[in-house]
């Protein structure tokens, strides 16, 4: 492969990479919004824990490695990409408030499935920060800044609606996570395309929660 043609991959890489961070932002705030509208919050809150869901997950691993100010602070494109789904959830939600009420099983379900797209964007995209920055000799700290952006967000979002983060209680959630970042950076350290990995890390990552609601999977516990 010449000097023209690496660029070339070298360029598109970024720019899907790029458009992963995007599709995890939206996704995640997306889920972050209907879930302060289940707690009947006011537009603020809405996009407050809508913007904390996107945000979040990106932010604890920004400074675990040392980046700061955050991405989420230093390019506003992020901020504003969250805070818009948000308020087009809102607006969704204002203008069919009967339907929307009325759909609660279609509204979770529709929420999961956002919540899955996005953990699984956010668990690769942690995974290639860490090793973007020399970490690849280390992979269980990969692994666990993989696990740390994709459910820090959640978590966050979980505490302040007052519920026991979602990724201690159910359906195989930061399990999924791990599996995934598990399974990308073996991939990438086996020499596969960074693109070919990353679709399949977020495949696992996707379809485990998929399946796990399905099937109503979950990790056992000492007491039901």
């Amino acid at each position: 492969m010449g000097k023209g043609e690496r660029d070339t991959v070298m360029v598109l890489g970024e720019i899907f990479f790029s458009v992963l961070e995007v599709a995890g932002t939206i996704s995640f705030a997306i889920s972050g919004a209907m879930a302060a509208l289940e707690k009947r919050v006011d537009l603020f809150g809405v996009i407050f824990l809508g913007a904390t869901t996107a945000l979040a997950g990106g932010i604890i691993r920004d400074v675990l490695l040392g980046r700061t100010p955050p991405a989420a602070f230093s390019d506003y494109r992020y901020m504003a990409i969250a805070v818009a789904s948000a308020v087009v959830v809102f607006l969704i939600a204002w203008l069919s408030k009967e339907h929307y009420e009325h759909r609660v099983n279609v509204v979770s379900a529709v929420n999961n499935v956002f919540d899955a797209a996005g953990l699984g964007a956010f668990t690769i995209t942690g995974a290639r920060a860490a090793m973007s920055m020399g970490y690849m000799d280390n992979g269980f700290f990969i692994v666990f800044l993989a696990m740390v952006t994709g459910v820090g967000g959640g978590v966050l979002r979980d505490l302040m609606i007052g519920e026991i983060p979602f990724v201690l209680r159910k359906r195989i959630y930061a399990v999924a996570s791990i599996l995934g970042g598990i399974v990308y950076y073996e991939l990438v350290c086996h020499q596969m395309d960074d693109m070919a990995a990353a679709f399949i890390g977020i495949g696992i990552v996707f379809g485990l929660r998929m399946l796990a609601t399905i099937f109503k999977w979950n990790l056992p516990r000492a007491f039901e």
